[in-house]
Formats: C-alpha cells, sequence, structure tokens
C-alpha cells in the first residue's frame, strides 16, 4: 500500500481466547472462526492494519478456506471484492515470499 508499517503497528489479538464453547456456538449458527487481517488507508500517510479472530458465515469467501490456504481481497474505487485463493502453499511459495522480502530491504536499504 506504498505506507511503512511495522509489525507493533499492528493492532493484534491472538485465537488463545477462543474457547471450545465459543467455537461449538459459531458451528451451530453456522459460522466457523477466523483469524483476519485488516488494512486500511487513511489519506495518503495512514494506515491501520489489525489482525484478531473473526466469525464468518457461509456467504464470507473466508469460510472454505482451511488449513494453510489464504485469500486476500482487494477494495478499490474500481474493484470493490476482486479476490485471490492460495491453496496449501508449499516450501517454494514461502522460500519466494521471504526472498521477495530480503530483496525489497536490499532495494531500500542498500541501493541508493
Amino acid at each position: 500500500m506504498g505506507i511503512p508499517i511495522t509489525p507493533l503497528q499492528i493492532d493484534r489479538t491472538g485465537i488463545r481466547e477462543i474457547t471450545p464453547k465459543m467455537i461449538e456456538e459459531a458451528q451451530q449458527s453456522g459460522e466457523k472462526w477466523k483469524l483476519v487481517c485488516r488494512a486500511k488507508r487513511s489519506g495518503k500517510s495512514q494506515l491501520h492494519a489489525i489482525v484478531k479472530p473473526e466469525r464468518v458465515d457461509k456467504n464470507s469467501p473466508l469460510f472454505n478456506i482451511n488449513g494453510t490456504s489464504s485469500y486476500i481481497q482487494f477494495e478499490t474505487d474500481v474493484l470493490p471484492g476482486l479476490g485471490i485463493t492460495e491453496g496449501n502453499p508449499g516450501p517454494e511459495t514461502t522460500a519466494y515470499g521471504m526472498f521477495s522480502d530480503i530483496l525489497n530491504i536490499v532495494k531500500k536499504y542498500y541501493i541508493k
């Protein structure tokens, strides 16, 4: 999104507080718990990011994302809901992501 952010600037809540009873209640309502990450830009220089557990229903694209699969949805002025699903990434996907991060760090701090 073109705005630098560190992990400490992200509002984070893990899944530790999710109890078996909460999972059962969600299932009885036709819902599932998912750990959801959101980021929203405010103006040209502000970014708010949050990671927290949320209940999602069968109408959510997250409902059928399982295991190590992931889903990302972009909301823009032209495309209000463009989504991409990654199905169970393997070591090569993780390695590519790490390599890409390293290249970005080198570009930012070492290539002038």
